[in-house]
C-alpha cells in the first residue's frame, strides 16, 4: 500500500480501449468511486494502424474523454496517457510504474481491471500494488466490437453514443477502407492454417553506419508499412539456421503465434530490401508493421549502437 495515511491514494487502469465500450467506461466510474483520480493508459501506443489496434492513441483519448463528459465526469479527475508496447514484461511494467510515479505522484496506487485472459495476467505484476478487481460485462468486448465495425454490422448497446459518434465519422476515412481489406486478408490467412498452427519468420537486422536496411509491404496486410526483410515461412517449417535472436512473443504477430527469427548480419540478396537513415527510423515507430520498430529499438538500442 502506499500514501501517507498508508493506502493506494489514486488508480491505474491500464488497457488498448480498441474501442472504448460501456464496460471500460464503467470500471472507470467505480474506480473513481474509491479513489479521487484514474490514470488510464492507453497501451499498444507506439503500433500502427492494423484490425488488432485500429485507432491512435489521440483518437481513444478523444473517444474515451468524451464518453466521460457524456457521463458526468468532473474534468481533471481521470488522466489519460499512452503507454507503449515493448513486448518484455519487465521492461512494460516498469513503464507503468514510471507513469504512475510522474503522472499521480504515487509509487504505489491501486491496479484497476478484470481477469478474463491472459491478457490481463499483468494484474500479478505488480506486487504491492493494490488490486480493486471489477466485473466483465458478458457479451461485451473490444475483439467482437472491431469484428462488428470492420465488417460492417450494426453496433452493439455496449457503445458509449460519442464512441458511437466517432465510429461513424472514421467508417468513412480511407484508413477504414484499408482496415476493411486488411480484416479480409488476415481471416483468409487465419483460415488457410492447420487449427493452433503456429509459425515461424526469419528477418535480416541489417546496421551500418547509420543506416538500417528494411522493406515497404505491399500485400493487403500492413499495405506500406515498414519490416524488416524476411519471410514468413510455411506452417510446419522452420529455420535451416540458427539466429542471433529468438522473439517469440504472442501477441506480436497478427495472423497467428509467430516466432521471429532474427539475424544480425547483411540481408541475403534474394530478399528486397533499401537503407534507411536508422535515426528517421528510430523515431517513427508506427511507420512500422507489427513489432518491427521494437525490435529494431531493443537490438540496435542494446546491441549494436550503429555498429553494424
Amino acid at each position: 500500500m502506499s500514501g501517507e495515511e498508508g493506502y493506494a491514494r489514486s488508480a491505474v487502469y491500464v488497457g488498448r480501449f480498441q474501442p472504448p465500450h460501456r464496460a471500460h467506461l464503467g470500471t472507470v466510474l467505480g474506480a473513481l468511486e474509491a479513489f479521487p483520480r484514474v490514470l488510464v493508459l492507453l497501451g499498444s501506443a507506439n503500433l500502427a494502424r492494423s484490425v488488432r489496434n485500429p485507432f491512435t492513441a489521440e483518437e481513444r483519448a478523444g473517444m474515451f474523454r468524451a464518453a466521460l463528459r457524456e457521463a458526468g465526469v468532473e474534468r481533471g479527475r481521470v488522466l489519460l496517457r499512452p503507454l507503449a508496447d515493448r513486448f518484455n514484461a519487465d521492461a512494460w511494467a516498469a513503464d507503468v510504474r514510471e507513469a504512475a510515479r510522474e503522472v499521480l505522484g504515487d509509487p504505489a496506487p491501486a491496479l484497476v481491471g478484470f481477469e478474463k485472459d491472459a491478457s490481463t495476467a499483468y494484474l500479478r505484476w505488480f506486487p504491492g500494488w493494490e488490486r480493486l478487481l471489477t466485473p466483465s460485462v458478458p457479451g461485451l468486448n473490444a475483439t467482437d466490437l472491431r469484428a462488428t465495425f470492420l465488417t460492417g454490422r450494426p453496433l452493439p448497446e455496449g457503445v458509449p453514443e460519442p464512441v458511437r459518434a466517432f465510429l461513424a465519422r472514421f467508417a468513412l476515412t480511407p484508413a477504414f477502407k484499408r482496415l476493411q481489406v486488411e480484416w479480409e486478408a488476415v481471416e483468409a490467412a487465419r483460415a488457410s492454417l492447420p487449427p493452433g498452427a503456429g509459425l515461424h519468420e526469419e528477418r535480416w537486422l541489417y546496421v551500418r553506419g547509420e543506416q538500417v536496411w528494411l522493406h515497404t509491404r505491399t500485400g493487403p496486410i500492413g499495405r506500406g508499412l515498414w519490416e524488416l526483410p524476411g519471410r514468413v515461412l510455411p506452417p510446419g517449417e522452420r529455420p535451416e539456421y540458427p539466429a542471433d535472436v529468438v522473439i517469440d512473443h504472442p501477441a506480436r504477430a497478427l495472423v497467428a503465434p509467430t516466432t521471429a527469427h532474427v539475424y544480425l548480419r547483411p540481408v541475403p540478396d534474394f530478399l528486397p530490401a533499401r537503407p534507411v537513415t536508422l535515426a528517421q527510423a528510430l523515431v517513427r515507430p508506427r511507420r512500422f508493421h507489427e513489432d518491427h520498430h521494437v525490435l529494431i529499438w531493443r537490438w540496435v538500442g542494446g546491441h549494436l549502437r550503429g555498429d553494424g
